[in-house]
């Protein structure tokens, strides 16, 4: 702290009585308790900086506020737990063309940023990130775009479809020249030519066990899954992400209801535990067994309309990106987020119960305990 150069992020104040009233952002208004004043003339101070901490003690004593520098440090503290303060030398990358390149993402990540996190640590995170999506159809094909849009550095696309004109209703990635063509392939191009700094391996196949998974997941962050068939894909990646200890996204729909998930290896249930609340609901009595009963003699149908993709594909992006960087926690781990297409979009959280007996969890959380030992 002794040498971090500190400034006020761009806020504006006013006084209300015996408390100052900060905005920094249009819907986040914080308020703090100065009855003497103190705090405004520290805003003010940090304004005009970026200062060290001495320069700023400095300041403030030529301004006629003398304070300890241990004061003062617990003051900064304070107001960096509120998301108020930067580095203003860690705001940039230095370089016209990258700072051009990310701005929206730098503004977006200043919501987050802090001292000790500043918003290019995680645009880095983002650029040396690797992302494994499994599938390039409707959900997958917008999550694709969605990252190259963040800047990963690296993508693997796996998938065996070719394009086909009933995707168009929901794949805007594809053109109708590309009729016929390798999905894989042509999201691919897609990506290098939208940005060429970003690395993009194919993978044109199926999935067809935990293996096959498992052998693409060297050095991965994170898994996009967007594969519908077989039935038991889903557990597949499950099975080899737990093993990896590599969190995985998922979203889809099911009837009317728009859904995604994710499981975080050692910190979350994981897709096991949530099958075997399944199974104990549809084993039971009463109206919620039946509806669970019910609902696996139905036919899936594919109701997956541009909106339906384009919702799902951005809340999947939204979950890589905190596990890929951190900004916050994710959202999703071990819940099952819906919205009801027939009841105007309303959401519901439904998290799933964790195993006591489910040894993908227990090989996790001792992953976590002892990685020397994990990996040995």
């Amino acid at each position: 702290m002794d040498t971090t150069r500190i400034a006020l992020k761009t806020s504006a104040w006013e006084r209300v009585g015996d408390a100052l009233i900060v905005a920094c952002d249009p819907t986040v208004q914080i308020e703090l308790e100065d009855p003497y004043g103190q705090a405004e003339m520290l805003l003010r101070a940090l304004s005009a900086g970026p200062w060290t901490l001495r320069e700023l003690q400095q300041h403030l004593e030529d301004e006629g506020l003398p304070v300890t520098i241990p004061d003062l440090l617990a003051a900064v503290r304070a107001l960096d737990s509120l998301r108020l303060l930067a580095d203003p030398s860690q705001q940039s990358f230095g370089y016209p063309t990258e700072d051009e390149r990310y701005h929206s993402n730098l503004a977006f990540f200043d919501l987050f940023t802090s001292l000790e996190r500043s918003r290019t640590e995680l645009q880095r995170r983002l650029l040396g990130a690797h992302v494994l999506q499994l599938g390039a159809g409707g959900v997958g094909s917008t999550v694709i775009q969605h990252l190259a849009g963040l800047g990963v550095g690296r993508l693997t696309l796996l998938d065996f479809d070719v394009v086909e004109p009933r995707n168009f209703s929901r794949q805007f990635l594809y053109r109708t020249s590309d009729i016929g063509r390798s999905k894989v392939q042509r999201a691919a191009e897609w990506v290098r030519t939208f940005d060429p700094r970003i690395r993009v391996d194919v993978v044109e196949g199926q999935v067809s066990g935990p293996a096959d998974v498992a052998t693409l997941l060297s050095g991965v962050d994170a898994v996009s899954a967007g594969i519908d068939h077989p039935n038991t894909v889903d557990d597949w990646v499950n099975e080899a992400c737990m093993d990896a200890g590599v969190p995985f996204v998922r979203g889809g729909i099911s009837g009317s209801r728009l859904v995604y998930f994710s499981v975080d290896p050692g910190h979350s249930p994981c897709l096991a535990c949530a099958r075997k609340t399944n199974e104990e609901i549809a084993a039971g009595t009463g109206i919620d067994a039946s509806a669970s009963r019910l609902s696996s003699q139905l036919p899936i149908v594919n109701r997956a309309i541009g909106p339906v993709a384009g919702l799902l594909g951005s809340m999947v992006a939204f979950e890589l990106l905190r596990y890929v960087t951190r900004y916050e926690e994710p959202q999703a781990a071990g819940t099952r987020v819906f919205w009801d297409a027939t009841d105007g979009l309303a959401q519901r959280r439904q998290p799933w119960r964790a195993d006591p007996g489910c040894h993908l969890c227990q090989q996790a959380r001792e992953r976590i305990a002892s990685p020397i030992k994990a990996a040995a």
